[in-house]
């Protein structure tokens, strides 16, 4: 009886584990969804009304958004714009290359407005990629999640009982 009891707490293990790296991908998801649009906003309103970063900083873009630059604005009282960015940066949910991308960002929002502008839109652009790319890989990567942590779950439960 125990051993089937621990087999049950195990299979639930490797559930629970599933949806933890499923919601980290959904997370991931609105996170770049939510940048991009975030990013193109500030591109835009910089090409129509000219408004300096620490105003656009301050804009509400969004909840997934919002502690990226909050962040950034809190930082910005002690340290320049390019290590305040990266700070905020590092913390955001998503894989190690994108975030080291976002962080060479900032080095290139101190430039003249087209530069500024320039590197919004290619920031905005690439998260677009990777959203896109990552939906089209989205069924097949939650299909080997699911495969693999029911897999091990499992084995694990049969070499229990």
């Amino acid at each position: 009886m125990l051993r089937w009891f621990g087999a049950g707490l195990i299979l639930g293990a490797a559930l629970l584990t599933r949806r933890e790296l499923l919601r980290e991908r959904r997370l991931r998801q609105r996170t770049r969804r939510a940048l991009a649009a975030a990013f193109s906003a500030m591109e835009a309103e910089i090409r129509a009304l000219l408004t300096p970063l620490p105003a656009l900083l301050r804009r509400g873009y969004g909840a997934e958004t919002e502690p990226f630059f909050d962040a950034i604005a809190a930082s910005l009282r002690r340290e320049g714009v390019e290590s305040a960015w990266r700070g905020a940066a590092e913390t955001l949910p998503l894989p190690e290359e994108e975030r080291e991308a976002l962080a060479r960002l900032g080095e290139r929002l101190n430039g003249d407005e087209d530069g500024v502008r320039a590197a919004l839109t290619l920031a905005a652009q690439g998260l677009t990629a990777s959203y896109e790319e990552a939906e089209r890989l989205r069924v097949q990567e939650e299909r080997l999640t699911t495969a693999l942590c029911l897999s091990a779950g499992l084995l694990l439960a049969i070499l229990l009982i």
